[in-house]
């Protein structure tokens, strides 16, 4: 299958994912309408992933490519790469359980140094090439677009950290500024792999603007899914596994999406310091809000 065909496939199941979450929310669909609302929402979503794939391919438009690593081998092994962290994280959080250990500060150190020490065992041993600097955007391109998104990720941190509990308090000085620190190493390590690996090596493979942004962020999206369903699994409550998944497939959506903006930023901007800016801006206030394994 080729990546073309690839997106293809996602973005029809994407699109079923997200009617499906639609018309299964509780009061959504009244069973003496059912037919026609099940149509009705099959036709919004439609047009809305429709309008969404036409701004995208605009967004993603044009030539200037500012990384490379002028090779079409790389996606399998960086692939590989996110398979091994996935399940070495995994792995540590199992033997965190058993150990009584598995609080969420030590599942996020486990996340850190796995998304540390694989990928950089990766680029030691020669199995992924870290991809060369091939151009430089202009300086005023670069702070337009920076100023566009920082705002966007402030207004985003800002309604996250707003559906804060009632009666919630920020947590001590210290706590904060080893949560802050942990967020923006975090969303470096994420932004590194799935922004200036994958999406550089894709765009290398394929020469798609298009298909190197969305199936990044699909994979972006799809990283997390693991996460969720973990807590259950470790627990043995395998008949809520199903409950969890329905709860969590909206913020699946919506990290694919976020993954989409970022992945858009690399595009036209190249800076890795910008894109993990934003993404550490944005879940900042899910991290005031909710806690440090809010985190996305």
């Amino acid at each position: 299958m080729t990546l073309r065909r690839f997106s293809q496939f996602l973005a029809l199941a994407l699109a079923v994912l997200t009617w499906w979450v639609l018309i299964s929310r509780p009061d959504v669909i009244d069973p003496e309408f059912a037919v026609a609302l099940h149509v009705t929402f099959a036709v919004v979503v439609l047009v809305v992933f429709a309008l969404a794939f036409l701004v995208l391919r605009f967004a993603s438009g044009g030539s200037a490519a500012y990384w490379s690593t002028k090779r079409t081998d790389q996606v399998r092994p960086i692939v590989w790469m996110i398979l091994a962290e996935l399940a070495v994280t995994l792995a540590a959080s199992v033997i965190l359980h058993q150990m009584g250990r598995a609080d969420p500060a030590s599942q996020y150190i486990v996340f850190l140094l796995a998304g540390t020490l694989v990928p950089a065992a990766f680029l030691q041993f020669g199995l992924i090439t870290w991809p060369s600097r091939s151009g430089y955007p202009g300086m005023l391109r670069l702070f337009l677009i920076s100023a566009f998104a920082l705002c966007i990720a402030a207004a985003w941190t800002w309604a996250a950290y707003s559906r804060a509990p009632a009666g919630s308090e920020l947590p001590p000085v210290l706590d904060l500024v080893v949560s802050m620190g942990a967020v923006i190493i975090g969303a470096t390590l994420e932004e590194v792999i799935f922004r200036v690996l994958l999406l550089t090596a894709l765009l290398d493979r394929s020469g798609s603007r298009f298909n190197a942004v969305f199936l990044s962020s699909v994979a972006f999206g799809l990283m997390h899914v693991p996460g969720a369903l973990a807590d259950p699994a470790l627990h043995g409550d395998f008949a809520y596994l199903p409950q969890v998944a329905f709860e969590y497939a909206p913020q699946f959506i919506m990290q694919t999406m976020l993954g989409l903006v970022l992945g858009l930023l690399w595009l036209r901007t190249g800076s890795i310091t910008l894109i993990a800016l934003t993404h550490a801006i944005m879940n900042v206030g899910n991290v005031l809000a909710f806690g440090l394994l809010s985190y996305g």
